[in-house]
Order: structure tokens, then C-alpha cells, then sequence
């Protein structure tokens, strides 16, 4: 029985309309990222010495942690996890923004393409918001 709840959980997970955009962002940082700096994997970003790269790398990073901390929060039965999670994500989705301006200071041409990452990111806010009232409210 306990098999069939978690599998449930895991399902319900991702209809969520949060976890659905934070796929969405993930999914367009790695396209700005290739845009921007090529088809360089992650771990090639990491590596280089270019700034840019490193912001790269972390943006593309910091986004496709969303997901996870969403899915950990809303599977959790700790209260204390759920918080740590939902506090988790709102710093990340901070430093995605951060990460943002960094990459548009020194690529111009991008700046269309980050300002839509950054309207994404800040509807992803607000769907998190709502979402994470909404756990709260559960327990």
C-alpha cells in the first residue's frame, strides 16, 4: 500500500503547475546557454576561466535544481523539509535572476532572450508563492 502512495506522489508531482514551469525555465536557460556560449556541456562551462561561462554553468545549474526541491517538498511529510525546500527555492530562483543581469552585462545581443527568462522566473514566483501557501495550508 505504502508502494502505490508513493508512486501517487510522485504523479501528482508533475501536474503541479510550478513544477511544470520550473522544467520550463530549465529547459530555456539551457537554450539561452547555447545560444549564448554554444553547445558547450555543463561540465566544459565549469571548467573554463571565461566568466561568462561560469555564469553559464550556474544559471543552467540553479535552474534545474527547481524541480527536485518542489518535488522533495511536496513529498515530504516533515514540516521542516517542506520549509527548507520552499526557503531553498526562493534563493534560487534570486540567484537565477542575478545570474541573468551578469550574463546581459556582458552579452547585449542576449538581453530579449534573458528578459524572457526573467518574466518566466517571475511567473514561476508567483506560482510558488500560491503553491507553497498552499502546502503550508495543508498540514
Amino acid at each position: 500500500m505504502k508502494k502505490h502512495y508513493s508512486y501517487y506522489k510522485k504523479r501528482h508531482v508533475t501536474k503541479l503547475p510550478v513544477y511544470r514551469k520550473a522544467l520550463h525555465i530549465f529547459k530555456l536557460s539551457r537554450q539561452i546557454v547555447d545560444f549564448l556560449r554554444g553547445d558547450k556541456s555543463v561540465l566544459d562551462l565549469h571548467r573554463s576561466s571565461c566568466t561568462s561561462d561560469q555564469f553559464s554553468e550556474k544559471l543552467i545549474m540553479a535552474s534545474l535544481g527547481l524541480a527536485p526541491k518542489i518535488a522533495i517538498a511536496e513529498s515530504s511529510p516533515d514540516p521542516t523539509v517542506k520549509h527548507a525546500s520552499i526557503s531553498s527555492i526562493e534563493r534560487t530562483t534570486a540567484a537565477i535572476l542575478h545570474y541573468c543581469e551578469k550574463l546581459e552585462s556582458s552579452h547585449k545581443q542576449s538581453s530579449e532572450f534573458l528578459n524572457l527568462l526573467r518574466t518566466e522566473v517571475r511567473k514561476f514566483g508567483h506560482l510558488h508563492d500560491k503553491w507553497a501557501i498552499g502546502l503550508h495550508n495543508k498540514n
